[in-house]
């Protein structure tokens, strides 16, 4: 019990840690002042809201499985009837610390996510893309990720979504289409923790669908081979590594570390695959992300060094000599 507890604490630590933002970038934000429940409806949602606070308090936190199920399950109709009272888009759930919430850029709708710990270093996630309408348009998301193959580019609907929290969206517009890009965290296992690239697009009749092919590249940072173009993109890694993925304002482009065994023997086990402290990115070139294989070029003292003194682990080619007072030369 006392070892289920401690995993279960960190979980916890690494949900919370899945909103941290690079440098620069601000959490997204949250619709101006709209159109307000009427004073009865507002009552209702809030009587809602604090019961759902406590459910989400159990599903997250609970040491016992039948607990955090039952609570799970129970959480979704008290959701769903609070999202059915008119203008309800425009009530926050500020309280619901457990839950994540994301307004792309023109807050034409949110996005809000949440994960069930399941035993043997299972999880499952949940969600619901509510649509910016004083009636409810709302879309389940059924995590059906447990049937894909592994870091799958299938193209998806609500219907069979690729499970994940997500943590932030960002907005381009191809032609007459809104694309969004969203960032989400995944728990694969005990001991593996994934961030994924995901895209959101809305057919003519208003239906979700996740995937599509804008991102393209060669060679990761190993010079591995990869499909030239790809409908989402993961970075895996241990449980505990500190990994940003993430787009950052100033820079305007994506920016994630770029993850690595910590020696040969490891190559190819990503579960032990950590920050090496150089970062990828991913720059929006006319309709598409286009890889970025080193975001930053500048030097120390010589030519094609880290912006760094010294590296995590390993030595570079050119890496500058580290006197013993500890100041670069």
């Amino acid at each position: 019990m006392k070892k289920l507890f401690s995993v279960l604490l960190l979980l916890s630590l690494t949900v919370i840690s899945f909103s941290q933002a690079p440098a620069g970038k601000s959490r997204t934000k949250k619709p101006v002042a709209n159109p307000t429940l009427s004073k009865a409806d507002l009552q209702k949602i809030k009587l809602i809201e604090d019961t759902l606070q406590l459910l989400g308090m159990q599903f997250t936190t609970d040491t016992s499985i039948d607990v955090r199920k039952k609570a799970c399950y129970t959480f979704i109709p008290k959701l769903v009837s609070a999202l059915k009272l008119n203008n309800s888009f425009y009530y926050r759930f500020d309280s619901l610390e457990t839950v994540s919430q994301i307004y792309p850029p023109d807050s034409s709708f949110r996005i809000l996510t949440w994960q069930l710990v399941l035993p043997k270093g299972h999880f499952r996630y949940y969600g619901v893309v509510q649509m910016r309408s004083s009636k409810i348009k709302i879309y389940p998301l059924h995590d059906l990720s447990d049937t894909m193959q592994y870091q799958t580019q299938q193209q998806t609907t609500n219907e069979n979504w690729y499970g994940a929290l997500y943590y932030n969206v960002i907005q381009q517009t191809i032609g007459k289409q809104q694309v969004y890009t969203l960032f989400g965290f995944e728990a694969a296992d005990y001991i593996t923790r994934r961030k994924v690239i995901d895209i959101l697009t809305f057919d003519k009749t208003g239906v979700p669908h996740f995937g599509s092919p804008l991102f393209q590249f060669k060679y990761d940072s190993s010079h591995v081979k990869l499909l030239d173009t790809m409908s989402r993109f993961f970075i895996e890694y241990k449980y505990n590594a500190p990994t940003v993925l993430n787009y950052d304002v100033q820079m305007q482009m994506i920016v994630f570390d770029h993850v690595a065994p910590q020696n040969e023997k490891a190559r190819g086990a990503t579960f032990t695959y950590v920050p090496d402290g150089t970062y990828e990115g991913f720059l929006w070139t006319k309709d598409h992300w286009q890889w970025v294989e080193k975001v930053f070029t500048f030097s120390i003292d010589q030519n094609d060094n880290p912006p760094i003194p010294q590296p995590l682990f390993g030595t570079p080619r050119n890496q500058p000599e580290m006197p013993k007072d500890g100041n670069p030369r």
